[in-house]
C-alpha cells in the first residue's frame, strides 16, 4: 500500500463511525462524479461536494463568484478551507474538488492564461465536516485512458481504500 492510500485509510479510520459514514459518502461521489467533469482540455473543474438531505451525495460545479467571497482567488490557503465550511454548516459535510494546476487556472494573465502543456495529475478533496474540528485533505491521483475520447481513471487503491475504510 502507498502513503497516499495508508494516510487516507488511517484518517478515515479515525473518525467516528457516524462521521465516517457521511465522509464515505461525499468521497464516493467525488469519485463517481468527477470523470464525468473531466475535460483533457480543462482538466479538474472546481467542483463542491456535498450531502443532499436524502441519504446521497450531491455534486455542484462553484463558480469564481462564490470563490471569491471568501477571499483573492490567487489566496488558495485563504479559500480552499472556507468555501466547504460553510455548505457544510448547511448540509453536514461538504468537499471542495480541484485539480493541482487549480493556480494555473484563477490567475489567468490575459485572455490565454497559464499554458496547458501540464494536465491535472491529481484532484485534491478539502472536506469539512460539521462535528470535526478543522478540514480534511486527500489526494487522489488518476491517469488518463483512451486517445480519442479520453476519460479520467482512477488509480486501483482509491476505490480500494474506501471501500475497506467502510467495511471497519
Amino acid at each position: 500500500m502507498n502513503r497516499e492510500a495508508t494516510y487516507t485509510l488511517d484518517t478515515l479510520r479515525a473518525l467516528d463511525p457516524a462521521v465516517r459514514t457521511d465522509v464515505l459518502r461525499v468521497l464516493d461521489q467525488v469519485v463517481d462524479d468527477l470523470p464525468a467533469h473531466w475535460s483533457r482540455g480543462r482538466g479538474v473543474p472546481q467542483l463542491l461536494v456535498s450531502l443532499d438531505g436524502h441519504g446521497g451525495a450531491r455534486t455542484e460545479r462553484t463558480g469564481l463568484r462564490e470563490l471569491s467571497r471568501h477571499g483573492y482567488l490567487d489566496e488558495l490557503h485563504r479559500w480552499v478551507d472556507a468555501v466547504p465550511w460553510e455548505r457544510a454548516r448547511e448540509r453536514g459535510c461538504a468537499a471542495l474538488v480541484y485539480g493541482d494546476r487549480v493556480h494555473a487556472r484563477t490567475n489567468r494573465i490575459g485572455p490565454f492564461g497559464a499554458p496547458r502543456f501540464v494536465p491535472d495529475t491529481r484532484a485534491h478533496v478539502r472536506l469539512a465536516h460539521q462535528d470535526v474540528r478543522g478540514t480534511l485533505g486527500f489526494t487522489f491521483p488518476f491517469r488518463t485512458e483512451g486517445r480519442l475520447s479520453p476519460r479520467l481513471v482512477f488509480h486501483d487503491w482509491v476505490p480500494e481504500t474506501l471501500g475497506r475504510a467502510r467495511s471497519r
